[in-house]
């Protein structure tokens, strides 16, 4: 099963970071939204998508309720693990900037993969919206992940979370640690306890991306601390190719 990730904030003309939790919107002077036709040029020649065809999904505020929307779609059976996600983002969402690497990687880890979709929700460590494609990854949920990058993409990806601690490598690759050897530093050299499945990860640019597969589920993320607010009216857009359910 296939599922299309879709963050507003990509269709913003620059990209902002470490902002919060969408108290304040971003300067509309600054951040500058694509003109509804290209957006939809996008969804149609990029995605596949198509008016006559809406796809099932769910429209959200932070982008870490797309973890619980699949966590529902996966216990009602409407879900089958592990799919694959094309995520459309300005921000990769697997966790640099806050210590979610060390909890995953030296306490999540420890648990079978059926145990661990109940984690931190609070704290550095806790799932949120900058880290919650690195906690479905941890529960085995996602078979492949392809990041369709924004143009100005400044690479937010953390190391810990690579095969070989390379971007390059074309996976993601899970280790438990010892919590001693939990530090940025010694991580390299440290030996792991156990590891996780590789998980292909495809860094894409958003002129070469092109997809014909059709996608079973749609999450579209208004991210309001990542966004000004006219382009709100993008979300109207792109609901035209949803069914929300």
């Amino acid at each position: 099963m296939k599922i299309l990730d879709i963050d507003l904030d990509f269709f913003i003309s620059d990209i902002a970071h470490f902002i919060g939790d969408g108290g304040e919107r971003l300067d509309e002077g600054y951040y500058k939204p694509w003109k509804p036709e290209y957006v939809r040029r996008f969804l149609e020649d990029k995605c596949g998508l198509s008016l006559d065809k809406k796809v099932k999904g769910r429209m959200i505020k932070n982008h870490d309720e797309a973890f619980y929307f699949w966590k529902e779609l996966i216990s009602t059976g409407k879900l089958v693990v592990p799919f694959d996600v094309v995520h459309v983002d300005a921000h990769a969402d697997l966790g640099l900037g806050d210590a979610s690497w060390a909890y995953i990687l030296s306490d999540l880890l420890r648990y079978p993969p059926e145990e661990r979709t109940n984690p931190k929700t609070t704290g550095l460590e806790g799932l949120g919206f900058g880290n919650y494609l690195a906690f479905a990854i941890a529960c085995r949920w996602i078979s492949r992940l392809d990041f369709v990058l924004h143009p100005e993409w400044d690479n937010d990806l953390p190391y810990s979370l690579l095969k070989d601690f390379d971007d390059a490598s074309g996976a993601i690759q899970l280790k438990l640690y010892n919590r001693r050897d939990i530090d940025v530093d010694r991580i390299r050299k440290a030996v792991p306890l156990s590891i996780e499945p590789e998980v292909p990860f495809c860094l894409i640019k958003d002129i070469d991306f092109s997809t014909k597969e059709s996608f079973d589920y749609i999450v579209l993320c208004q991210s309001p601390g990542y966004t000004p607010q006219s382009p709100d009216l993008l979300l109207d857009v792109i609901a035209d190719y949803i069914e929300l359910i």
